[in-house]
């Protein structure tokens, strides 16, 4: 707290008992005083930008606050050689406020609990079990390069290997999932964890807890140029021949609408190469047809601009308009509104993750992984849509516009499927 008058608040030092009198400590640098409203002792001292600092020392007693003020003031002097924040707080603490910041987002903007759970899941079970109540700015790049090395070992001979079963709720219901398949991952492996580190240090420093040239670099160990998993086109078909079958063998009634939209969902992502976290910002107001320039009627959507690439134009591939114009017309009136979210179920909910249910309808459809073994995600439609676009000819700055992204990234990631694609022109088969 920091007071700009004087601490005795017009009593003179002589004005007060001995036991009461103000002393000053560390070659006079810290003032230990009493103020009139209170028995216990307080210490300030001056700041090196020239204002003061004032604490209580929380004690009555003489000795016990000279040792209090004296160990106060060397940790802030500490804190100003090594250019660490004056108040800081734990990294449990940090995580615990992030968290709430982003349920009121979500509440705020009624979206479903599903990312604050992701977080939430990645904190508890991870993050705050190994950084502790460690204050925030004391963390280093070597401390996060060490909690990669524990994080990745956590399932394998780390704290969850002792774990037999996973406990979470679905539905009001526990549900315990065995643990028998254990994921060993490898070094090269992005941790999801990265981004949720990421945004507890951007919370410390907007808070006022860490100094910005103090966050420690959170680097994503990714692979250089390891091939992304895609469907064949022949995979592509067997997937949508397979829909209306996976629609039907839904175990309850209820749940075949959001089978429905989750094809819907990812029909349109095949259709159009966007990122999933792109698609479910789509309102209604942002898909649109027009005419090009020979007169033919096409679909774009807008993507937002609160997106990795901002707001831009996204041209459809021919049948996406028809899975559109299906979705307006199962729906009422006010939930087509240019306001309304696109991706709802009936009721109007919005919703923001199709991960689990596509890989339940791509193991239905038994593509769930490549040759390889790699499994695909919902990711994967993108890198499809990438991997056609190339077949087809397209050029890397037309297909790199359409999906937000650069040239050097289609190159870096799909060299080799542009040039097995193209194996006949190559080898000199083809003209």
């Amino acid at each position: 707290m920091l007071q700009t008058t004087d601490p005795l608040q017009g009593r003179a030092s002589s004005d007060a008992g001995d036991e009461h009198r103000s002393f000053r400590i560390c070659d006079g640098k810290v003032l230990i005083f009493h103020r009139a409203d209170s028995p216990n002792w307080y210490a300030q001292w001056r700041r090196n930008d020239g204002s003061q600092f004032q604490r209580g020392l929380r004690t009555a007693d003489r000795a016990a606050a000279i040792e209090v003020a004296r160990t106060e003031y060397m940790k802030y002097t500490f804190r100003e050689e090594h250019g660490l924040s004056e108040t800081t707080k734990g990294f449990g603490a940090v995580a615990d406020v992030l968290l709430a910041e982003l349920e009121a987002k979500r509440l705020a903007r009624g979206e479903s609990d599903g990312k604050v759970k992701a977080y939430r899941q990645r904190i508890e079970r991870y993050l705050k079990p190994y950084f502790g109540q460690r204050p925030i700015d004391q963390i280093r790049p070597a401390d996060i390069e060490k909690y990669r090395d524990w994080r990745l070992a956590y399932w394998i001979t780390g704290p969850g290997s002792k774990q037999e079963f996973l406990e979470y709720r679905r539905a009001g219901k526990v549900i315990r999932a065995p643990l028998a398949n254990r994921r060993k991952g490898n070094g090269d492996k992005a941790l999801g964890e990265d981004v949720t580190l990421r945004q507890i240090f951007a919370c410390a420093v907007k808070n006022g807890w860490l100094e910005q040239g103090r966050v420690p670099l959170v680097k994503s160990r990714r692979p250089s140029d390891k091939s992304r998993p895609h469907f064949t086109q022949a995979e592509v078909d067997a997937l949508m021949v397979s829909a209306p079958a996976w629609i039907e063998a839904a175990p309850y009634k209820r749940s075949k609408p959001i089978r429905r939209l989750t094809t819907d969902f990812i029909t349109l992502l095949f259709a159009t190469g966007m990122r999933p976290s792109e698609a479910i910002k789509l309102t209604w107001g942002d898909v649109e047809f027009f005419r090009d320039e020979e007169g033919i009627k096409n679909l774009r959507r807008w993507v937002s601009d609160d997106t990795k690439t901002g707001k831009r134009e996204v041209v459809a591939l021919p049948g996406a308009e028809v899975v559109i114009m299906r979705m307006r017309a199962e729906r009422t009136k006010a939930q087509v509104q240019p306001d309304q979210w696109l991706f709802t179920t009936t009721a109007g909910r919005r919703v923001t993750d199709f991960g689990r249910l596509m890989k339940a309808w791509l193991l239905f459809a038994k593509v769930r992984a490549n040759p390889r073994g790699e499994a695909r995600s919902v990711y994967s439609c993108r890198h499809t849509y990438i991997t056609n676009a190339l077949n087809r000819g397209l050029s890397t700055h037309l297909i790199a516009v359409n999906c937000g992204t650069s040239t050097d990234m289609i190159d870096k990631f799909y060299s080799k499927v542009s040039a097995s694609l193209n194996a006949s022109k190559l080898s000199g088969r083809a003209p």
